[in-house]
């Protein structure tokens, strides 16, 4: 029986303070019809040349997880928590917000109930909307083994600050579909002011599915 995922990441983004968006709604096609409705929701874009995977640089330590590897810098935080059942990795270091530190999430969305072209032309669509035309958003198909998919969306939002201020965060967000049964989510944030130097979309671009999952 599919679980409702959407439910149990809103009680990780209460926690976490992080937009874990775009995951298994309350309704979704069917199996017959994943493979014809995906067609639809196929970005055009392809990846560029700051957002292809990567290997680690040789400074960063490999972080093993349920079903993938990640690596980051030593100086970020390892936290190991569970949401819906399911094992979830948080990686973090302070940033110069305090309410919002640099960080990659890696959550388990099993048996989604919409694939992940589905949900990342969902998640786009929505963080498109409230900025119009002027919105910062973009979606591109990134490159998988044969009978996998995956989709990185990326955005910039607006959060409340201290003392009534606000602050601009850039989010990352990769959603891998490894089967019909498994999406790995993984998202990166960090202020914007602070995106060109910071390590988290490196992170992110480390991550790689284990082959057996």
């Amino acid at each position: 029986m599919k679980r409702n995922f959407k439910l149990n990441v809103a009680a990780a983004v209460m926690a976490l303070a992080v937009p874990l968006s775009g995951c298994s709604g309350d309704a979704g096609p069917n199996a017959d019809s994943k493979d014809d409705m995906s067609d639809s929701f196929q970005p055009t874009g392809e990846p560029t040349l700051q957002v292809k995977m990567m290997d680690p640089p040789a400074d960063y330590n490999e972080v093993r997880g349920e079903g993938f590897t990640i690596s980051a810098p030593g100086e970020f935080q390892q936290k190991r928590e569970t949401n819906a059942g399911e094992p979830m990795l948080i990686l973090e270091k302070p940033s110069g917000v305090e309410a919002y530190p640099q960080r990659v999430v890696v959550i388990r969305d099993v048996e989604p109930v919409s694939p992940a072209a589905e949900q990342s032309f969902a998640l786009e669509t929505a963080k498109a909307a409230p900025g119009g035309d002027d919105a910062e958003v973009e979606r591109i198909t990134m490159p998988v083994p044969e009978g996998q998919s995956a989709y990185l969306v990326t955005w910039t939002e607006k959060r409340a600050g201290d003392s009534g201020s606000t602050v601009s965060l850039t989010f990352w967000q990769l959603m891998h579909q490894v089967s019909d049964d498994l999406i790995l989510n993984v998202v990166a944030l960090t202020p914007t002011d602070e995106f060109e130097t910071a390590e988290v979309s490196k992170i992110l671009r480390t991550f790689t599915p284990d082959a057996s999952e």
